[in-house]
């Protein structure tokens, strides 16, 4: 499984984001970027989170994440609605991926090359 997981919908006029990190780091829910909701480890089978949008009344909803075989999916259930949210990258897509392990090759090369001389 990667090592986390982000989830995003525009729903209402509010911006609503779900991060799943490792297991230490737990499961996060974003209402307009402020932490709504927050569950400690890993989801294992069905994870029910429950929080409300900042409105006058404000208005309860629920995200359901589920774990099927290493894939992660994510919902958000609302006025007896559900809305699928879909998965976005941990980064922005105009910056740079993130670095992969196979690229620090070039330094560890240079290393070798160091101790030589």
């Amino acid at each position: 499984m990667a090592r986390g997981h982000r989830f995003h919908l525009d729903q209402d006029g509010h911006s609503i984001s779900v991060q799943v990190g490792r297991p230490s780091d737990g499961i996060e829910v974003l209402v307009d970027g402020k932490v709504v909701a927050y569950r400690r480890g890993r989801p294992k089978g069905v994870t029910v989170l429950t929080a409300e949008l900042p409105e006058e009344p404000p208005r309860p909803f629920r995200i359901v994440v589920e774990d099927m075989g290493g894939e992660l999916f994510c919902a958000m259930e609302a006025s007896g609605s559900r809305f699928l949210m879909p998965q976005v990258p941990l980064w922005h897509p105009a910056q740079e991926p993130p670095p992969r392990a196979g690229r620090a090759r070039p330094l560890r090369r240079l290393r070798r090359l160091l101790r030589r001389l």
